[in-house]
């Protein structure tokens, strides 16, 4: 995360000196600045704007680059180059804002796969007459992941005289977890309702458990056929390609400059990849 706020930081002092607003181009709403705060990456709405911006640019320069020495080995116009770039730069844009959203789904994935066990641990803790302090201060000092960071945040939050229940509801809002979300509401509703909380959250865990085994059967079926899917798109084709470019002049008579579809190949080819992940991810067990 430190080369994206170190870039950030570039871009932003660049367009501070040359007095430019990148958010006049590439504006934070409201649901973008909360996906700032949930990535957890150390940067402004300004550094945002900033960083996509400055990732568009960076590529758009590289790759005009690339393609005008490209025009000039191949001889074709100088006007390709700059579309090509333009391309680019749009591509490049995009996956820049992408970025973040696969962020912040990994946090939340991980967040989903170790709250089954963090709050096994916490129950445990629990039962065994531990104070719900200790217990919360027991869980953030395991290896829970993004869990155990989220409770270390809330636990700093308590000893600066917060209620539990008022600093896990501020930390639920740097994850989009739904489940650590209810997780937070059954914990405040057990500290104001009065009732034994290792019961309730029992229940609660129980319930997480049986949400776990039906979202299986969705995982498998869904995984089945986008597998298929990613195999076809990144394997069968691309070799065709690589077949019609290499064997193109023998076959059909036409001569296509290798190093002018490279860039397209290397970035189209793993961005749709990462598309088909991002939805196994949405479907996967844990993570609904």
């Amino acid at each position: 995360m430190s080369f994206v706020a170190n870039f950030s930081a570039f871009w932003s002092k660049f367009f501070s000196r040359i007095g430019i607003d990148p958010q006049r181009i590439v504006p934070t709403s409201k649901a973008t600045k909360l996906m700032i705060l949930q990535s957890a990456v150390d940067i402004t709405p300004e550094g945002y704007s900033s960083f996509v911006v400055g990732v568009g640019i960076t590529c758009f320069m590289l790759s005009l680059v690339y393609f005008a020495s490209l025009a000039t080995y191949f001889k074709f116009t100088f006007y390709l180059s700059l579309l090509l770039s333009l391309i680019m730069l749009f591509v490049s844009t995009l996956v820049a804002i992408q970025y973040f959203d696969f962020v912040v789904r990994s946090r939340a994935r991980d967040v989903e796969l170790n709250l089954l066990d963090s709050l096994r641990h916490l129950l445990s803790e629990l039962r065994s007459g531990i104070p719900l302090h200790d217990a919360i201060e027991s869980v953030s000092r395991e290896n829970y992941g993004v869990v155990s960071e989220l409770f270390r945040e809330s636990l700093v939050r308590i000893k600066e005289g917060e209620e539990v229940n008022e600093a896990f509801l501020e930390i639920s809002m740097r994850t989009p977890s739904i489940t650590f979300q209810r997780f937070v509401a059954t914990l405040s509703y057990a500290m104001g309702s009065g009732v034994n909380i290792a019961n309730v959250l029992e229940n609660f865990i129980k319930e997480i458990e049986i949400s776990r085994r039906n979202s299986i059967s969705v995982y498998t079926n869904e995984s089945v056929k986008y597998s298929i899917f990613l195999i076809f798109l990144t394997g069968i084709i691309p070799g065709v390609m690589v077949l019609l470019l290499s064997q193109g002049a023998i076959l059909a008579g036409f001569r296509i400059a290798i190093p002018l579809v490279v860039p397209f190949y290397l970035l189209i080819f793993p961005l749709a990849k990462y598309l088909i992940i991002m939805r196994l991810m949405r479907v996967s067990p844990g993570t609904r």
